[in-house]
């Protein structure tokens, strides 16, 4: 059923310091009425709306499913005893519900709008040489910035993990990659796809842990981290490489205390799994190969206040 994530809603107590924050990490914005709205460049998919609010707190995530999906979801959420209901956030297309813990949900048949930014640069492997005869670093490279694809993911806290997945699984359609335990879970798309569009990360409540960006390389991640790094905002976990997903990550705090992470190279698991096996071990045999510094104390912390 469920098989992309459109994009996210959060309610922030002053949009400009939210633009400016986000504007730096790579995404461009727009006012859409009383709201800010994020697309990436050269793409005309929204990704993030921060909408005026007392504080910061996750708002709704948008999913994307087809004709046939959403047919199915609307079965199973009679079944399940979920209210359908009329959009909390204003005029938006799609259905409207809240998961077990309360959290906004808005579905609609939608894809993600293609991807119109250039390719990245080729990059040379053992065995597999595809840049011949051109540089990849020359003084031109010091102009270089960050310039996210698209959002790839979130990770959101969860008072009951297992309660969250099951949910998500039998309700919505989607599929677990990996988990540790009933501390964290990694969902994918019923049609396959990234490892990862959604995850659930044990807390007291429910809030918001990060949003991650794909760009075109490990250099954008780079540049992208120390670019905000260097404009004042706090690090928070980064760069390295992950077990559950694989990708090279970079996180930033955004002015909340939640994080923003630009990613590059995911895993990608075909519709009908193909031998995909699911681990379920440690959150520690999850998080990094390697790492530039362990994770802080405060990376699974969740900042946003309770209800």
């Amino acid at each position: 059923m469920i098989r992309s994530l459109l994009h996210v809603g959060m309610t922030v107590p002053d949009l400009e310091i939210g633009r400016a924050f986000y504007e730096l990490f790579g995404l461009e914005a727009r006012a859409s009425g009383n709201d800010l709205v994020f697309r990436c460049e050269g793409s005309a998919q929204e990704v993030l709306r921060l909408m005026p609010g007392a504080r910061k707190k996750l708002g709704y995530v948008s999913l994307g499913t087809n004709e046939a999906g959403m047919q199915s979801l609307l079965s199973n959420l009679e079944l399940s005893g979920v209210a359908v209901v009329e959009s909390p956030f204003g005029p938006m297309d799609g259905i409207w519900f809240c998961d077990p813990h309360g959290d906004w949900l808005n579905v609609q048949v939608a894809e993600p709008k293609p991807l119109t930014a250039a390719p990245p640069a080729e990059i040379n492997a053992p065995g597999r040489y595809r840049r011949i005869g051109t540089r990849a670093c020359d003084p031109a490279s010091q102009l270089k910035r960050a310039r996210p694809r698209r959002m790839g993911h979130l990770i959101k806290f969860s008072p009951d993990v297992d309660r969250s997945v099951a949910f998500y699984t039998e309700t919505l359609g989607m599929k677990v990659s990996d988990r540790a335990g009933d501390v964290l879970a990694f969902l994918r798309g019923s049609a396959g796809g990234d490892h990862h569009i959604v995850a659930f990360a044990k807390s007291t409540h429910t809030g918001l842990h990060h949003l991650s960006f794909e760009v075109g390389d490990i250099d954008e991640i780079e540049i992208g981290a120390q670019t905000l790094l260097r404009a004042g905002y706090k690090d928070g976990f980064g760069l390295g490489r992950h077990v559950g997903g694989s990708n090279y990550f970079h996180y930033i705090r955004d002015p909340w205390n939640s994080l923003a992470e630009y990613f590059w190279d995911i895993d990608v698991i075909p519709e009908d799994d193909s031998g995909w096996e699911a681990m379920n071990v440690t959150p520690q045999d999850l998080t990094a190969v390697w790492a530039a510094t362990p994770p802080p104390p405060e990376f699974p912390l969740n900042f946003e206040e309770r209800d």
